[in-house]
């Protein structure tokens, strides 16, 4: 039988090319699910199941994984498979290109740190070169960077493939190697899981920064002469609702175990995100490399007003015009309900529980002109 003929006007290849994109719009979805569930550990729920009913082919599919996920091949093609599902719509912005030296090296300062990096993580998964060894870093970056979190996400399914070898702890050790190699700076994220507490999509006036007392990352800048530069992601913190009581009992509790204590709820209490419209923004280079060990403390606030300044600068472009950055530690107050009847119960102190927040006056209406 003869072939349809192309209608008028049509590009060769018009009807494959109409096919890939039925076949995209059909796969996308379920690899989407896929990519956001298993980043935020959904498969966890199956183990103690497939444990307890099959569990010789679990341990075997345990040794299986173990035995290809270090490989080159296993990671591009995982990688690839996941970044087809990753949504398009998180972008990334570096006006700020022409201030990053070509001769000079930096720390990579990612905030907030959101629920797991949602952001960043979601580019990262687009662009397959992000991490490889032999590529020139994530996109609109230009430099190679290997990510200081923990030395298990080598290991853990949908980050590993992403992170690959570039990804370490982050201590001072594992910060300052990366300066002595000859193109690969390193980036962690300040506020950690103490941070991602204060993530909310329910808390659209205020944006949490766990940073006040956390000063260890702008010492090891200025002992080693090295400059910050912040990436800000707006938007992170509306990828998922958490609750809000408790938090600041759960940052403190956080930061002792290095688990987020984090219960979070996505579109219709799933683990999909409730908006994946984020935009990280790479500040210009704060200059921790003037300041002396003496003047910690002064850089560190200095570090504090620049994120500020320019977070106020580029908030109104991504949606966050209303919004206030606030920063946080370790003298948080909870002031809800939940920590004023553990603090009457006598099960949490005074210096940790504030009192319950009060309302504005109600502002009275104007009078009618008569």
């Amino acid at each position: 039988m003869a072939a349809a003929p192309t209608a008028p006007g049509a590009a060769p290849g018009a009807k494959s090319a109409r096919k890939g994109s039925a076949l995209e719009l059909l796969a996308r979805p379920p690899i989407y699910w896929l990519f956001h569930s298993w980043r935020l550990f959904g498969y966890s729920v199956l183990i103690p199941p497939m444990l307890a009913y099959k569990p010789l082919p679990t341990l075997a599919l345990f040794a299986a994984y173990a035995s290809v996920h270090r490989k080159k091949w296993w990671q591009e093609n995982a990688h690839r498979i996941l970044g087809f599902g990753a949504s398009r719509r998180h972008r990334i912005v570096n006006e700020n290109q022409h201030l990053i030296r070509e001769d000079q090296r930096y720390l990579f300062a990612l905030h907030p740190h959101g629920l797991l990096a949602d952001g960043w993580h979601s580019i990262v998964a687009r662009n397959l070169d992000s991490f490889d060894e032999n590529a020139n870093g994530p996109p609109s970056v230009g430099r190679k960077i290997a990510l200081c979190f923990a030395p298990v996400i080598q290991h853990v399914p949908v980050h590993q493939e992403m992170y690959r070898n570039l990804c370490c702890s982050a201590d001072r050790a594992s910060i300052v190697k990366w300066w002595k190699t000859k193109d690969t700076d390193p980036a962690l994220i300040p506020g950690g899981f103490a941070e991602a507490c204060f993530a909310s999509s329910a808390e659209r006036q205020v944006e949490y920064s766990y940073l006040k007392g956390r000063k260890g990352f702008v010492k090891i800048c200025i002992e080693e002469g090295k400059d910050i530069i912040p990436c800000y992601t707006f938007g992170v913190n509306w990828m998922y609702r958490t609750p809000r009581s408790l938090r600041g009992l759960r940052a403190r509790l956080s930061q002792k175990i290095f688990v987020g204590v984090i219960p979070f709820f996505g579109f219709m209490g799933t683990s999909m995100p409730l908006t994946d419209e984020t935009t990280t923004v790479v500040f210009p280079p704060f200059e921790a490399s003037r300041y002396t060990p003496a003047q910690l403390d002064k850089a560190h606030e200095a570090y504090m007003a620049h994120l500020k300044k320019h977070f106020d600068l580029n908030k109104a472009k991504y949606g966050m015009a209303e919004v206030e950055l606030v920063f946080v530690g370790n003298d948080y107050k909870d002031t809800d309900w939940a920590a004023r009847a553990l603090h009457r119960l006598g099960l949490l102190s005074g210096h940790v529980v504030g009192p319950a927040p009060t309302k504005a006056p109600p502002v009275p209406a104007p009078l009618s002109r008569l």
